[in-house]
């Protein structure tokens, strides 16, 4: 039997493949450049990251807090300002004499003992006025527009945009993107949580406006002849509570499982189920979906939407390879004397409309490789035109690099290289120069060990530091040669003739290439932690045997009840699994957190809502939620599921097995939604919802509803309990064909405070009921008749709960069969796309 050695490929950047291609198409294989290089930050700001790829910043490199999801260059062009979204600190850092060898970086964050004078949080939108004397900055979730004096960083003032107007009352608003007109005195502002557009005399320091736009506006655009504004729109769907809710009353008025299933008819009608009336979402191509608005304000004071157009690909369109499940995304604008220009974020397309009527003139498909073009991941963000309107430059957050697209033949030109997650962008008066944001900068590094500055946090959401560079605008040739240069920060290039020898390998390097011996995938999800919490002490491991609590013995004590147990090997099964098959000790998590750790998952990229969305609800500003405006529930924080706003053209795994009529069978992944409760007496799917989200329908039909998702009040033994029940019924005596695939989530290796009532005297107390749990899994299928055709591989959903001297992204990763080689570990550098194209 030819043995795998833990032949996860390392698929390199972008979503699954949505397509059977064969060998005839495909002449090469690619795979992460990484290869078996760590993860890594150098002192050159270039940076080996944790999924795999290379960021190498061209220009002048600063870093900044993390999260600069906005970005402004004073009009004087002497100071460059980002607006540092989350996780911590909020800030917005002010950076002057960014040309000298010594740049003066001045950060405005929140102040425990005098926060009125400073900021609690900041998003996204920032702007300085003409006079170069004043910064605007969206507070985010405090509903203000923040004024700040640039020359002194003193918070002068603040703007309200709740309250009661003229032409309504405004609660919760979460104040996003913003625009400020040439003469200083108008200001735009978008407010994600009602779903509306804000005209704000910044003369006066007051509301003159308020108008309905689309679902979560995002995007915002001023025309060059300041008559009209554009709003881009990526939300799907404004979501409701079931009928009748009452939060004293959870048990009697909500739902133990998600009322339906996306797309279907119910989805768009509501339906009755659990004997309650759930509303339905109506029509995902609605034009308040995923659409750009265009508003007239002409007269500022009673701005009008004029025109409505949806740019993209529609939800449920039928391309060649398949038809569509999410929307188009539409996240950026930037706006020309002939053209308006809208980043497609899901659909990797920049849409070009008609100024002057607001048509569709094209779409300009943005694509890393010609090979790779039937791919998705690319992420077009950030826009900003040059001076003459003659290049587009185009944030390109999936692949770190920004393109420039020439607007006369509105094709793309080339790519420049940029730190990790570039967001947005500003180009000089003079056309010379670039400005880029990186939101993720050049990664977390360690939070622990040699390399680890013990000054500094060991958080992974205050590690992802941002970054901003200062590029001179290359030549058409040195383009050539930074667009190569791009290519081969994401992919390794290999011709397949290379691979002949590895044919006998039970996972082909492609799909379709020859016939696997292994029939049924068994992937199990956990939670948070890092490799060395676990395989620290691993002999052969690149480890830190100090940071190892649960694989080895240590001493464990509860301080308040006076429990102790002395040498407690806590995850016994991890350790005999990892001996006894195969492991790797340079896996990472592509995931900062768990919210877009159960994205990744499932195999769906995290996309511009996600992200900016993720970090702010990490450092705890964009947490609440509720029935005070229509889209707070949209606000769905750390909850482990995928929402329609996040759907990928293609969706995920879930649809992928749908497509290619593959059966599956899920126990508790992928149904933790917001807006719900999670108590002990949920024991059987874990949860109670309170409002109308929707599950992906392949999800929906073949979910276990005894199974529970995330609660860590049910304990994994009684998840697994419920899985031998399941498996008992239906597939061990051939009652049903055994799936193809088994998803599986026990997440208790999250760990809580201790519940000594509940059996669980120390938080080493929830490790140990995953690991027996995961024992007991491994145990019912290895003496199953499906094990000789089987493979099982296990991983986390993100590792911020712990702490590894290489990076605070790397993780867990198992392959348990009897295809696997005992006893191997391997230091081929992989991430969470890795075992999604193995799978």
């Amino acid at each position: 039997m030819t043995r795998i050695r833990l032949a996860v490929f390392t698929f390199m950047v972008l979503s699954l493949c949505h397509c059977r291609r064969t060998e005839k198409e495909f002449r090469y294989i690619f795979s992460a450049p990484a290869d078996e290089k760590y993860a890594q930050i150098n002192a050159d700001y270039s940076a080996v990251l944790p999924n795999g790829r290379l960021v190498t910043p061209v220009g002048k490199s600063i870093r900044v807090a993390p999260h600069p999801y906005g970005l402004s260059l004073s009009p004087d062009e002497t100071t460059i300002i980002t607006s540092n979204s989350g996780t911590f600190p909020f800030s917005i850092s002010i950076i002057r004499d960014y040309r000298s060898d010594r740049p003066n970086v001045l950060q405005i964050q929140h102040k425990e003992q005098n926060p009125k004078e400073t900021l609690e949080t900041v998003f996204m939108g920032l702007a300085v006025s003409p006079d170069n004397r004043t910064v605007y900055a969206s507070s985010g979730g405090s509903g203000e527009i923040l004024l700040f004096d640039l020359d002194t960083a003193q918070r002068i003032d603040v703007i309200s945009t709740n309250g009661r107007f003229i032409d309504g009352e405004f609660k919760e608003a979460y104040l996003g993107e913003l625009v400020l007109n040439r003469a200083g005195t108008l200001l735009y502002i978008v407010d994600q949580a009602n779903f509306r557009l804000v005209v704000v005399d910044v003369v006066k320091r007051q509301v003159l406006c308020n108008v309905q736009v689309g679902r979560y506006p995002f995007g915002i655009a001023l025309s060059k002849d300041e008559s009209k504004i554009f709003v881009a729109n990526v939300g799907m769907f404004e979501y409701k509570t079931v009928k009748g809710y009452n939060p004293e009353k959870p048990v009697e008025t909500t739902l133990t499982f998600p009322p339906f299933g996306f797309p279907s008819q119910e989805a768009v009608d509501g339906t009755v189920t659990e004997g309650k009336t759930v509303p339905g979402l109506g029509d995902p191509n609605a034009a308040e979906s995923f659409s750009v608005w265009t508003v007239d304000v002409s007269d500022p004071s009673q701005a009008k939407v004029i025109a409505r157009v949806k740019t993209g690909h529609l939800v449920g369109e039928k391309l060649e390879e398949y038809t569509t499940i999410g929307g188009s995304g539409p996240n950026s604008i930037a706006v020309g004397e002939r053209y308006v220009y809208v980043s497609n974020g899901n659909n990797d397309c920049i849409t070009v409309l008609n100024a002057e009527n607001g048509e569709i003139v094209k779409d300009i498909n943005l694509a890393l490789d010609p090979d790779l073009s039937h791919l998705r991941g690319v992420l077009p963000f950030g826009l900003c035109l040059s001076p003459d309107e003659g290049r587009l430059y185009v944030a390109e957050s999936g692949i770190n690099a920004v393109a420039v697209i020439d607007t006369r033949s509105h094709e793309v030109l080339g790519q420049i290289p940029t730190g990790w997650f570039p967001s947005k962008l500003v180009v000089s008066k003079d056309g010379k120069t670039l400005y880029v944001a990186s939101a993720k900068g050049l990664g977390a590094g360690p939070n622990a060990g040699a390399n680890h500055n013990p000054q500094d946090s060991q958080s992974i959401g205050h590690l992802m530091r941002g970054l901003v560079t200062i590029v001179p605008i290359p030549s058409n040739r040195e383009l050539r040669r930074l667009t190569q240069q791009v290519l081969d920060n994401n992919v390794r290039r290999t011709a397949l003739r290379h691979f002949v020898g590895s044919m006998k390998n039970p996972v082909p390097p492609m799909t379709g290439l020859y016939k696997s011996p292994i029939k049924h995938i068994v992937y199990i999800t956990k939670e948070n932690r890092t490799y060395d919490e676990v395989y620290g002490a691993m002999a052969n491991g690149k480890g830190d045997p100090e940071l190892s609590l649960y694989g080895v013995p240590r001493n464990v004590v509860n301080e308040q009840t006076g429990q102790r147990v002395d040498s407690c090997l806590a995850m016994p099964n991890h350790i005999a699994l990892a001996e006894r098959f195969s492991m790797s000790d340079n896996f990472y998590c592509d995931s900062d957190h768990s919210a877009d750790g159960h994205r990744w998952l499932v195999n769906t990229f995290p996309n511009q809502w996600v992200e900016t969305s993720t970090s702010a609800h990490y450092g705890r500003g964009k947490r609440h939620q509720s029935l005070d405006a229509k889209g707070r529930l949209g606000f769905t924080g750390a909850s482990g599921a995928i929402y329609p706003e996040d759907y990928n053209e293609a969706g995920a795994i879930w649809e992928h097995f749908d497509r290619h009529g593959i059966r599956f069978a899920n126990f508790g992944l992928g149904f933790e939604f917001a807006a719900s409760y999670e108590e002990q007496r949920d024991k059987y799917t874990g949860i109670r919802l309170a409002a109308n989200y929707p599950m992906p329908k392949p999800l929906y039909e073949n979910t276990s509803r005894l199974f529970a998702t995330f609660n860590m009040n049910i304990p994994d033994q009684f998840r697994v309990d419920m899985f031998e029940e399941e498996y008992q019924k239906r597939w061990a005596g051939g009652q049903e064909p055994f799936p193809q695939v088994i998803t599986m989530m026990l997440p208790n290796d999250h760990a809580s405070d201790p519940r000594p009532q509940d059996g669980y005297p120390f938080r080493s107390s929830f490790m140990s009921d995953n690991d027996l749990a995961l024992g007991r899994v491994i145990e019912l299928l290895s003496h199953s008749p499906y094990w000789h055709e089987m493979a099982i591989f296990i991983t986390e959903d993100d590792a911020q709960g712990g702490l590894d001297h290489i990076d605070a992204h790397r993780s867990i990763l198992l392959v348990i069969s009897p295809y696997a080689k005992p006893g191997y570990i391997s230091s081929k550098h992989t991430s969470m796309p890795s075992i999604m194209k193995t799978i």
